[in-house]
């Protein structure tokens, strides 16, 4: 049977093999299945290679499914990048708790220190403002601050106002304004920005033109600067055969990095979905942790107790 175009046909084993049930309620394949349809960014096409390879990983290569069918060159997301670009901007919207508690004596330091034009105080005042209480809490103060921040050169203040732009929160949305604002906070090396420009360029967003080559190296400019996500996204690319010469081993090693520098989602997935990474790259990130320390089993890509162990030990929390 020839498909239709546009078509594509999964089955869970090869002709002549048993498809496993497994020990649990689902099938090895109904897992990795499960696993990689929820992840954004993933192109039908490789999230099926990936089912492959944790299948055949899962089963000691007594199954491996098999796909056929009639896909074009347009690259098709069960979940989109923008999915991934929107969890982005919403880790990156919500700073640490301690803007809240300010009293009103440090409120007071802050005020001083900004009418003497210091950009670091008002953005510090914007947070405040962002995301206190009422009626110390005031969005149009917020922006306010931010507004002057910014026009003083402050990077963290240009991306924030972005935000404040694109998503219209206390002021009317302005796509185009939030554009120029992360630009402007990426071209003075705010890794935040730079990622976010990765997602925008990937998936054409805010009225970008899609460029998928720059935004892998837009991911990877901020991922060498330390963006924990950064790091997680350009992992992301290598895995999937985007970064040339790059193999599992490199894409282990940003994984390795982002999780010391704490970043939370680049544990939820090694700690909830690890099967959206590749056979290799998780055999290449267990023997970064092994080199590290953290890790003394096998090498086999399976992240059964020992592995998450070392995943936690490596992220900074106790077992």
């Amino acid at each position: 049977m020839t498909p239709d175009r546009g078509t594509l046909v999964a089955y869970a084993a090869s002709k002549g093999q048993v498809s496993w049930d497994g020990g649990g309620r689902n099938s090895p394949f109904a897992l990795a299945l499960i696993d990689a349809m929820a992840m954004p960014g993933l192109e039908i096409g490789q999230m099926f290679r990936e089912v492959r390879d944790t299948v055949l990983a899962e089963t000691g290569n007594r199954q491996e499914p098999y796909t056929y069918g009639s896909l074009s060159s347009t690259p098709f997301y069960l979940v989109g990048p923008e999915a991934q670009a929107e969890e982005e901007a919403t880790d990156a919207e919500v700073p640490e708790a301690r803007w809240a508690r300010i009293g009103p004596e440090e409120e007071a330091q802050l005020l001083a220190m900004a009418d003497a034009g210091d950009p670091r105080s008002l953005l510090s005042l914007a947070y405040l403002k962002m995301y206190a209480e009422p009626p110390r809490g005031d969005m149009a103060a917020a922006v306010t601050y931010l507004q002057e921040a910014a026009a003083a050169g402050d990077p963290e203040a240009m991306f924030n106002l972005a935000i404040v732009y694109e998503k219209g929160r206390g002021v009317p949305a302005d796509p185009e304004r939030a554009l120029q604002l992360y630009e402007a906070s990426a071209a003075r090396d705010y890794a935040a920005a730079i990622n976010t420009m990765g997602f925008l360029r990937y998936s054409g967003g805010l009225g970008i033109a899609q460029d998928r080559a720059r935004a892998v190296d837009d991911f990877r400019r901020a991922a060498d600067l330390r963006w924990p996500d950064a790091m997680f996204n350009y992992a992301l690319m290598i895995n999937g055969g985007r970064v040339d010469g790059q193999g599992p081993e490199a894409a282990a090693h940003y994984l390795y990095e982002a999780l010391r520098a704490g970043g939370q989602r680049v544990f939820d997935q090694l700690t909830e979905h690890p099967r959206v990474l590749s056979v290799a790259t998780r055999r290449a990130l267990q023997d970064e942790l092994q080199g590290r320390g953290f890790y003394d089993g096998p090498i086999d890509g399976v992240y059964g107790a020992g592995t998450q162990s070392a995943i936690r030990l490596a992220f900074g929390l106790d077992l």
